[in-house]
């Protein structure tokens, strides 16, 4: 590229003075460049939010240089951001009794440039426990127990998400067939409160007793302190049972505080217990776990009482093989809480001796 310059030079030829232009050229040579602009001063920054329930809503805080902050519930892109570093924190969430929560994450804003962050939430599990925690409710709630007997194996249920998933998978069920109101399960920090409990007995001793399995384990907890006035214990009893998959106090016909899910039980002429998946994920449709589950707790709720019209087989209804609580010669397919609305739970009201389920201590209606 050539540039030129125009210059001004002045001559006097004998009395005449004269202006002459002359230009002066010179070359650059191949491609020159204009000077570099100034840089640009902000960037941004997006968080991928990931990991609820899709009807669950987040919370989550992004904090930065010079006092900025900024909270939003959804995967967004924030611009015109300071350099510098910044900090994304995802509030603890709780649905339905079962927690959530998502890792710290930071990252760095360079000016003119673009970095990305997630909040990542996954259940909160905390670590193991073989006490009870600071209880974040002290109004009727169901406390969950992984129990072993003194020699069983340790599959680790209680820390490793299979029991957080299968209650969370029965809870959505239940609260989308309840109107939103689910069972308020005992929880700490922000997290469903597990017990562990390696039980005195053995797998064998338990068994001998037959049918009597449940009182036993029910004896032996409540000989330890398990035996509060206003919590119900529901017990992942990772032994065998004679003939069934679980089995729970019913009141008041049969009174006590446990409902038992027996993981290794051996129902005559129907496939063993163990052969059950546990749902894959807590926003997984139920399927027989955690049907059994909640079939169990409405039992330890006291449901079906005898006053129901339906009344059948201690404490259960027997007219729908479909309906949560059957018992019957049918094969058990639950689909539906209370199929008439007339045995233990209508949303509007049912006979005024018979136990609605939505007027139970131990229920939480819909936020």
């Amino acid at each position: 590229m050539t540039f030129c310059m125009a210059r001004r030079r002045f001559t006097r030829p004998g009395t005449t003075l004269a202006l002459a232009l002359v230009t002066a050229c010179s070359s650059s040579g191949d491609g020159g460049t204009q000077p570099p602009g100034p840089a640009a001063s902000t960037g941004s920054l997006t968080v991928t939010v990931s990991g609820l329930p899709s009807d669950v809503a987040p919370s989550v805080t992004v904090t930065g240089p010079s006092g900025y902050t900024q909270t939003f519930g959804a995967t967004r892109t924030l611009t015109g951001l300071a350099a510098g570093s910044y900090t994304v924190t995802g509030a603890r969430i709780a649905n339905l009794s079962i927690g959530y929560d998502a890792p710290i994450a930071t990252a760095t804003v360079a000016g003119g440039g673009s970095a990305t962050a997630s909040a990542a939430y996954a259940l909160r599990i905390l670590q193991r426990s073989t006490t009870n925690r600071t209880d974040e409710s002290a109004s009727g709630r169901v406390k969950i127990m992984y129990a072993l007997p003194s020699d069983g194996a340790d599959r680790n249920f209680d820390t490793d998400g299979t029991i957080h998933r299968t209650l969370s998978s029965g809870q959505r069920w239940l609260a989308a067939q309840t109107a939103g109101r689910s069972v308020r399960y005992d929880a700490s920090d922000g997290g469903l409160d597990i017990t562990f409990v390696r039980l005195p007995r053995t797998d064998a001793v338990y068994y001998g007793y037959g049918i009597f399995i449940r009182d036993s384990i029910e004896k032996d907890l409540k000989a330890v302190g398990w035996n509060q006035a206003n919590v119900i214990l529901l017990a992942f009893y990772d032994g065998r049972h004679v003939d069934r998959c679980g089995s729970s106090s019913t009141p008041p016909t049969l009174p006590g505080n446990l409902a038992a899910v027996y993981l290794k039980g051996l129902p005559n002429g129907v496939i063993p217990c163990a052969n059950n998946a546990f749902a894959a994920s807590p926003t997984a449709a139920p399927t027989y776990w955690e049907f059994l589950t909640q079939h169990e707790l409405f039992h330890a709720l006291g449901f079906v009482n005898p006053a129901a019209p339906g009344y059948t087989s201690s404490g259960h209804v027997g007219a729908d093989p479909t309906d949560l609580m059957y018992a019957g010669t049918s094969g058990w397919r639950p689909a539906t809480v209370d199929v008439s609305k007339t045995n233990y739970y209508n949303p509007a009201a049912l006979a005024a001796n018979v136990p609605n389920f939505i007027s139970s201590a131990y229920v939480v209606a819909a936020p």
